[in-house]
């Protein structure tokens, strides 16, 4: 069986911003990669009924006060290396950005194309052929649409859906849409910062150097290298 978790991330700045991640893996690999993420957070000293979100990770008032924001940044990095096998990658993700208008079209339009980037085709064997479909929860959307929005990809890559979609809200349990939140906001920040780096041109270097947007930048792209199956997308 293969499992798919999808969650979306935008920009409270550049308001049109909006990306979606696919987050893809066999369930033979969820048992350890699960266990492992949960221990890591309670090691850390994250309370795990705060949810472990992008968004929280560079804010030192939200999400778990207790945890600093260096160390989030290094539970960040031993969540994301536990998608490190050997040769392979146990998660393969793709994301796609675009200018939105209508998320929820928009959402409903590529989130099958992302899908069919992403989910490799199905093969022969007991149980190999279902897919299991995880959602972060929308108020926009439901479980129907997105069932309906998928299910030609899910036939044409040979899978049979298992059971219906589901949408949850993401907390400590769901570990594969927090996956999927983590290297969206990182990608995000990724492409939004280096997108204003020609602000920094006209400023000191020791500014620069001091700068927290620019920390971000750098821990950000430290943390995406980590990912060795990541497929970025744009809409034309």
């Amino acid at each position: 069986m293969k499992l798919v978790f999808v969650d979306e991330t935008s920009d409270a700045k550049y308001k049109d911003y909006f990306g979606i991640c696919c987050a893809v893996v066999d369930h033979t690999k969820y048992r350890l990669i699960k266990s492992a993420f949960q221990k890591i957070l309670l090691d850390g000293g994250w309370d795990p009924e705060i949810e472990f979100k992008g968004s929280y990770l560079f804010s030192a008032s939200k999400g778990c006060t207790s945890v600093s924001v260096e160390e989030r940044v290094g539970l960040a990095e031993e969540i994301l290396k536990l998608n490190q096998s050997g040769k392979n990658a146990r998660f393969k993700f793709a994301y796609l950005k675009l200018s939105s208008h209508d998320p929820k079209a928009e959402y409903l339009k590529f989130l099958p194309l992302l899908l069919r980037r992403v989910l490799p085709k199905a093969t022969s064997g007991l149980g190999k052929d279902i897919l299991s479909v995880n959602c972060d929860y929308r108020t926009d959307v439901s479980p129907s649409e997105i069932c309906e929005s998928l299910l030609p990809v899910v036939k044409d890559k040979g899978y049979t859906l298992f059971e219906d979609v589901v949408m949850a809200n993401s907390n400590f349990e769901t570990v594969g849409i927090l996956y999927a939140d983590l290297v969206a906001y990182l990608t995000a920040r990724v492409d939004l910062i280096s997108s204003d780096i020609d602000l920094f041109e006209d400023i000191p270097k020791e500014v620069i150097r001091k700068s927290g947007k620019i920390k971000k930048l750098k821990s950000s792209v430290r943390l995406i290298r980590l990912i060795k199956e990541l497929g970025i997308y744009v809409t034309e």
